[in-house]
């Protein structure tokens, strides 16, 4: 399961928590650790931007063309 489908699951578990009859305390439990587990998600595709985005920067070195390595006299 991708990051993506995770964060749609716990979008939609927010999203339908308080019509599910949980008790305010439980709610308020639940709520947080849905939270908690949103934050995770987000960092873990923070990270996994920059990481793509590091791994970009390093395969986008140019070398010189073998022309114009010698000087013509």
């Amino acid at each position: 399961m991708t990051l993506d489908i995770l964060i749609i699951f716990a979008g939609s578990f927010v999203a339908v928590l308080p019509f599910l009859g949980f008790p305010s305390s439980w709610d308020t439990v639940l709520f947080f650790i849905a939270g908690i587990f949103v934050i995770g998600l987000g960092i873990a595709v923070q990270r996994r931007g920059s990481a793509g985005e590091q791994r970009k920067n390093t395969e986008t070195v140019e070398n010189p063309s073998p022309s114009n390595t010698h000087d013509t006299l």
